[in-house]
């Protein structure tokens, strides 16, 4: 199987800082372990314009292409209005480089743009044979990260309702959705009725799958204070994350006991949060500065009005910071059922006063809260999910192929494809064959003379491959197919 990945990255000059890009490494990395011969490709911007290795994204292994290109509106100000959409003539020659140029192919897109996706599927289908097929070359996966309806959106200048609904559609009429949160599923639902008919979306709803936002939890240390010196604020200060309720919280926490504010943020920190004297503030701050916090802090707050699965204060829980919550819908799918540490904005710092007062029962809560994270969010338990969907599309299509080569079926049905793919294999020596020789021997097993005869498509010939127990080894460049053994259950194609 080969995977094209196509993740929005949101900022881009720290590949790092892209939750998306974070989600996708771990998708990888479980994906590389469970199917022996799977195959990724990176379409990314160039690791010195977001300031990355080839190693951050498992691109320095064998099965995983990088394909570096600059990306749509690369020039243009401010950047985040262009990161959420859009192709680049460049983007385009990468994947030529990467992909048709070795004669390569994908099985499945994973597009995490929301917009702007119909310019790739002309380009992916333009050398595909589309119309020769019996089935679709690739399937496309919208991965919705972060639905945009108008309550996330009031607060941006250049966003209104035509975005959110534009993205609703590309969503729609894709082949699946993965959907980072499950708040962003029900919300898809009320407002794509708005404008799409009930089977449209419906029919969209049933191919979609909540995937989650995988946390890897062995790369935090959950140790706790015997008593809280330091709250930690981290992340970006983005208005929706109501920043000046919480440092007013630290205000309050360090009149009373002492408690002093760490802020630590991707962002340049704002005088007036940074020159309070029980703050210790820093801005622009890397990933390094942000471990090194991650260690020191013994609560954190989240007062942010709206999320979607959120990273940052989860892996400050993890971390052994005593996390408090707003109330809000996206909550509810992030922690265990009648939390403790969860209120209302106007309630939150009552409740952090309360925490610090009974700081074992907050600390017992806060260890619940991670248990039920390690269950919901684990890498594993995420790539699983992923996978699965790809393995399904890949098998129900092989499934057409399959039912030919068991029943026999005649060269007449179906233009007999499974049976001219493995008269050529007849002439294959040992149990190997690169897919350009199988493209070529089975037109050559057809060739009737007949200039009026329906042309093969490449897309048939792999499935029947597959179909005759072969499979994609996976390897990088031209591909190569290889027997399968018997005794081999990744059941990777």
């Amino acid at each position: 199987m080969r995977v094209l990945l196509v993740p929005e990255v949101y900022r881009r000059d720290d590949l790092s800082a892209n939750g998306t890009v974070t989600d996708a490494v771990a998708w990888v990395a479980d994906w590389l372990e469970r199917a022996p011969s799977l195959h990724v490709y990176w379409l990314l911007l160039p690791r010195e314009m977001a300031a990355y290795d080839a190693a951050d994204v498992r691109a320095d292994r064998e099965r995983v292409t990088l394909l570096e290109a600059e990306p749509y509106g690369a020039g243009l100000e401010p950047t985040a209005m262009f990161t959420e959409d859009g192709y680049s003539e460049a983007e385009l020659r990468a994947i030529d480089r990467g992909i048709r140029e070795p004669g390569a192919y994908v099985d499945a897109v994973v597009d995490g743009r929301r917009a702007g996706r119909r310019t790739l599927v002309k380009w992916l289908l333009a050398d595909a044979d589309q119309w020769a097929a019996r089935v679709r070359p690739f399937d496309v996966i919208a991965n919705v990260h972060d639905l945009q309806h108008p309550q996330k959106y009031r607060y941006c200048a250049y966003r209104d309702r035509y975005q959110g609904r534009l993205a609703l559609c590309e969503a729609a009429f894709a082949d699946g959705i993965w959907f980072t949160a499950p708040v962003d599923a029900r919300a898809y639902r009320e407002h794509a009725n708005e404008i799409l008919v009930d089977d449209v979306v419906e029919t969209a709803l049933a191919e979609r799958r909540e995937i989650g936002s995988p946390l890897p939890f062995d790369r935090f240390e959950e140790t706790y204070a015997d008593r809280p010196q330091w709250l930690h604020v981290a992340g970006s200060l983005w208005e929706k994350k109501c920043a000046d309720t919480i440092l007013d919280i630290g205000a309050t926490l360090n009149e009373r006991f002492g408690i002093r504010t760490l802020l630590t943020s991707v962002e340049a920190i704002p005088r007036a949060y940074a020159d309070r004297e029980w703050v210790e503030a820093h801005s622009n701050a890397d990933r390094a500065t942000y471990e090194r916090a991650l260690s020191r802090g013994d609560l954190a707050i989240c007062a942010s009005e709206y999320e979607t699965l959120a990273r940052t204060w989860f892996e400050q829980a993890a971390s052994g910071q005593v996390l408090l919550l707003r109330d809000e819908p996206w909550v509810s799918d992030c922690v265990p059922e009648d939390h403790l540490l969860v209120a209302p904005l106007e309630a939150l710092e009552s409740l952090a006063v309360a925490v610090v007062e009974r700081w074992d029962e907050a600390v017992a809560a806060n260890r619940d809260l991670v248990a039920h994270l390690e269950r919901v969010r684990a890498p594993d338990r995420v790539g699983e999910r992923t996978y699965a969907d790809l393995r399904r599309r890949v098998d129900a299509k092989t499934g057409r192929y399959v039912r030919e080569a068991d029943d026999g079926a005649d060269r007449d049905c179906d233009n007999g494809i499974v049976s001219h793919v493995a008269d050529a294999l007849e002439r294959v020596d040992g149990d190997r064959v690169p897919l350009e020789t199988a493209l070529e021997r089975t037109r050559a097993a057809r060739d009737t003379g007949d200039a009026d005869s329906d042309p093969i498509a490449d897309t048939d010939v792999r499935y029947a491959l597959r179909a005759l127990g072969w499979r994609d080894a996976g390897d990088p460049g031209t591909p190569t197919f290889v027997r399968r053994v018997t005794d081999d259950a990744s059941g990777d194609r």
